[in-house]
């Protein structure tokens, strides 16, 4: 702890620094903060606020303006009065009518008017819905609803009414607003029919909700005080008289905004009658919300910058002159990454730099002489590795493999005994022969090839194998016998008892690797024997190799680091998959 506070420690410099600088800008923040004048960002936010207002008073009149273009058309449409007026037209005729309903009405909906249900109501009995929904409420009750009876007494006005739930299977749950008008005779100035249009108060809000934000409440009234439609949806259905006078108050004066107290805070009222709605739309914004989230930005931000800049120009000098040594240690770190290990640095700076630049040395030196070791050692086991995988071949296989193939010539079997021994001859050619670490995926393959069909020569045909080589993986590079183990595996031990079987090997690339996969569908094994597999590093009994699956993962592990290795997945029954990713490495 004691190093830490060096004096000259590049820690207490920093924090030093960084304290005064934050200490400067808040006093400056905090001093600007209260000369700036509340009453005239009030009024100019208000004034911003008042636009939006009246653009959302102009949407809601186009809104309505949309309304009335649908109701015209119903009430100017023969098909309408003809259906509404009628419950017993023949089936032709109510079919031929309501096609006629239907054009019509898709016509007059504007593009603009979305989540509208249109449901028209006659007094003989008769409705029609234009949704594809249910009526949840029969069209004898809607009649004798105390919307139809205020849209009958409005003798033709489109009225807007707030109800807790419509009348359609869509709306049955929603709280809606639904505009109504009754139908005359224009001949006989009799009723005929009623017209729903509903729309749930959510869509509604759709009209003026990028107005709404956490300082900012939108409400709409209808002539009897009440909430039809606002975003805060505790006050939607209920009636709130305090509110609706002031906003009746700025009516009378010919006002729009306002600033006064509400529910006990500083708050900007603005109000517009709305008649086509018979009632009053009405804003509220919390002033004192508004003042923490929309303060002088600008102005803040200018002051601020330029305390800043200062402080950044005194902490930018002393950090260049503190960090200038370890700059250098991280450049020499650069190069020791990419493989040199000669970069010593020069012991100079700050106490912490000090310190890192002599442990950097020191480790660099340990690191030079380990990495060199490792190197001779690995280089050392590599060679001993190639030269122990070609001693492996086991001798049994190699006598019990050419008496069978003198069993096949004993037989008169030529052609057999002349490819089994081609196959035989290419398989040693290209283990014991060729002295390459790495062989081609095409040449692995060939063994594999190779090696199964002296096997299937041998104990019959029982097991097939397949191969499914992605193109374009033919040339890459792989350690050679690392697939071969695997297959001899599941020879052996996969299908017991001349069990029928088959073997499938898949290669591929995925991403910047290339997967081995091979999978059979035997016996399968259990956690126990698959770790005794594991274990076993060495195979005595009569296979091509001894080699053992923790002899290849060793090997893989050894040429391409532990993040690489074998991964085996096995269920009793269902079989064994085997898989092995290393990186692509072209010829």
């Amino acid at each position: 702890m004691k190093e830490r506070f060096h004096l000259n420690s590049l820690y207490v410099k920093i924090l030093s620094t960084v304290v005064v600088g934050i200490l400067c800008v808040s006093i400056a923040i905090s001093g600007i903060v209260i000369n700036i004048s509340k009453n005239i960002f009030i009024d100019t936010y208000g004034k911003s606020q008042e636009k939006v207002f009246i653009q959302i008073e102009k949407n809601l009149n186009e809104f309505h303006s949309d309304l009335i273009q649908i109701t015209n058309a119903i009430r100017s449409n023969w098909a309408f009065r003809l259906y509404l007026s009628n419950n017993n037209l023949k089936t032709k005729t109510a079919s031929k009518t309501i096609y006629q309903m239907k054009k019509r009405l898709e016509s007059a909906i504007p593009s603009s008017v979305q989540n509208i249900s249109v449901l028209v109501v006659g007094v003989s009995g008769s409705s029609y819905l234009n949704q594809d929904e249910v009526l949840t409420t029969k069209p004898k009750y809607i009649l004798l609803h105390e919307i139809t009876k205020r849209a009958i007494m409005s003798k033709g006005a489109v009225r807007y009414e707030y109800l807790d739930h419509g009348f359609t299977s869509s709306t049955k749950y929603d709280r809606v607003i639904v505009a109504t008008k009754a139908l005359f005779s224009v001949k006989t100035g009799e009723l005929y029919g009623v017209v729903y249009i509903t729309i749930k108060e959510k869509d509604f809000e759709k009209i003026y909700d990028y107005f709404t934000m956490e300082t900012n409440d939108m409400i709409l009234f209808d002539n009897q005080e009440k909430v039809i439609s606002s975003n805060q949806k505790a006050l939607v259905g209920q009636k709130n008289h305090i509110l609706y006078n002031y906003s009746s108050d700025l009516s009378k004066n010919n006002e729009i905004r306002t600033v006064m107290k509400y529910n006990n805070k500083m708050c900007t009222i603005l109000a517009k009658d709305m008649p086509f709605f018979n009632g009053k739309l009405s804003a509220i914004i919390d002033n004192s919300k508004a003042l923490k989230e929309m303060y002088n930005v600008p102005l803040i931000f200018a002051i601020c910058t330029m305390i800043s800049f200062f402080v950044l120009v005194i902490i930018f000098i002393i950090i260049q002159k503190s960090m200038k040594p370890l700059s250098t240690l991280t450049k020499k770190m650069s190069k020791v990454r990419n493989g040199r290990f000669d970069q010593h640095t020069v012991v100079d700076g700050t106490e912490e730099v000090r310190q890192l630049a002599m442990t950097f040395n020191y480790m660099l030196d340990d690191l030079n002489n380990y990495v060199n070791q490792l190197m001779k050692v690995q280089k050392e086991k590599r060679k001993a590795e190639i030269h122990a995988l070609q001693m492996q071949i086991n001798p049994h296989y190699i006598f019990n493999t050419l008496a069978s193939i003198k069993w096949l010539i004993w037989q008169g079997n030529a052609d057999k005994s002349v490819k089994i021994l081609d196959s035989f001859i290419s398989l040693l050619r290209n283990t014991i022969s060729n002295t390459d670490e790495f062989i081609t995926v095409s040449q692995e393959v060939e063994n594999l090839k190779n090696y199964c069909y002296i096997n299937n020569t041998r104990y019959g045909d029982k097991i097939s194998v397949e191969y499914y080589i992605q193109h374009g993986c033919e040339n890459y590079l792989l350690p050679k016998l690392i697939l071969q183990p695997f297959i001899e595996n599941a020879f052996f031990h996969a299908f017991p008892n001349e069990q029928r079987g088959i073997i499938q090997v898949f290669i591929q690339e995925v991403g910047e690797n290339l997967r081995f996969e091979i999978k059979d569908n035997g016996v399968g094994m259990d956690e126990e024997q698959l770790m005794l597999q594991r274990e076993k590093r060495k195979v005595k009994t009569e296979h091509f190799t001894g080699i053992g699956i923790n002899n290849v993962d060793d090997r893989i592990k050894l040429i391409y680091g532990t993040e690489y290795g074998i991964h085996i997945v096995s269920q009793m029954h269902q079989g064994t998959t085997v898989t092995i990713e290393l990186p692509k490495k072209q010829l």
